[in-house]
């Protein structure tokens, strides 16, 4: 290959966003203990108040169809930006060489973040079809074969891969966003030498303050959006209480598929949270272990009931309302069970 591949792969274990998991495998590529890093954040359930105001009538709809009002899980994600350095490159015009910006970073060590217009990708799920600026990982360049080498979730949301964007997609999205007076955007990123101090200790009196607010359902404004948000269990009780109608309503389900695998994700690192406390503290968790891998199953149970639903929804069968009770009522259980895990994990902490 006539160009050059800074090391890298695909970091799966749990979805955070497109760009946390990228930095994320960047950490692993440093250090192979950065793979539990989950475990030193905070995670929380968190989900749009439906009943809020808008700046259009519209909106409200659109956020429906494209599954915004289903929970996802919110990470602590400011240890990210302590442990990797980053610098940021705008252009505002095509006259300047923004390909030679990029692979002089590549070769410098650097990874670099580009915006990119997904819908110029050759393949994925915007292909051709709609416009998201996104925020493209890339890795390396493939001079024979004219293309950029990055990871990325286009073919199957919040699954990363390794994929090749040919120079002429780049260019073609370069050229819109500056027709639509949009700057290019470039984040170079390096892991710097904090990283190689980074303390990996469960951090107990943290998890006990998220514990916590996970039961009290603290509700949360996001004044950048003028939005605000159920958190913790509220957010599990509004989902349970909104459910049939959500469900009912959704049109692109990719946001959807995304979050409930999330669920499944976030319960196997917090039975491995589990493990950390039996390993370092004198506290008896094996019921507590059990909770949790009893709540990864449900959660992977009503995962694959509602994708099966959702197939066959795209082949012209309608979701029966025999199959949304059924999905409500394991959502019902799950929702039990969650607030159960969480008191009997604090009290198992408070008691130390």
């Amino acid at each position: 290959m006539h160009g050059m591949s800074n090391s890298v792969e695909p970091y799966n274990d749990m979805w955070m966003d497109c760009v946390s998991n990228n930095l994320i495998s960047m950490l692993i590529n440093e250090n192979k203990s950065f793979r539990n890093i989950s475990l030193h954040m905070d995670s929380m359930y968190l989900k749009k108040v439906y009943n809020q105001s808008y700046s259009s009538e519209n909106i409200q709809g659109e956020l429906v169809s494209s599954g915004a009002y289903f929970p996802k899980i919110e990470y602590s994600l400011d240890m990210l930006d302590e442990l990797i350095d980053s610098y940021v490159e705008e252009f505002s015009n095509l006259e300047s060489d923004v390909h030679q910006c990029i692979k002089s970073a590549l070769c410098d060590g650097f990874y670099v973040f580009v915006t990119v217009d997904r819908y110029f990708y050759p393949s994925g799920v915007n292909s051709n079809i709609s416009h998201l600026y996104h925020p493209t990982f890339i890795y390396g360049y493939d001079e024979e074969q004219q293309c950029y080498l990055a990871l990325e979730d286009c073919v199957v949301m919040g699954k990363m891969d390794k994929y090749r964007i040919p120079y002429y997609s780049v260019d073609a999205s370069f050229e819109h966003l500056i027709n639509a007076n949009k700057p290019i955007k470039l984040r170079l990123c390096k892991v710097n030498e904090s990283a190689k101090g980074f303390q990996h200790e469960l951090e107990f009196q943290r998890l006990i303050e998220v514990l916590e607010r996970s039961l009290a359902g603290t509700p949360k404004y996001n004044e950048d959006y003028d939005l605000h948000y159920h958190t913790g269990m509220d957010a599990l009780d509004s989902y349970l209480s909104e459910f049939i109608f959500l469900f009912s309503n959704l049109g692109a389900d990719d946001t959807y598929r995304t979050r409930t695998l999330s669920f499944c994700q976030n319960h196997t690192r917090n039975i491995e949270i589990t493990h950390k406390i039996r390993d370092n503290y004198d506290i008896n968790v094996l019921q507590i272990e059990k909770k949790y891998l009893e709540l990864y199953k449900m959660w992977k149970s009503f995962k694959n009931s509602s994708f099966y639903f959702l197939e066959k929804r795209k082949v012209g069968y309608s979701i029966s309302s025999k199959n949304m009770l059924e999905l409500h009522s394991k959502l019902e259980i799950i929702t039990e069970m969650e607030r159960n895990a969480t008191e009997l994990l604090l009290s198992a902490c408070c008691s130390l």
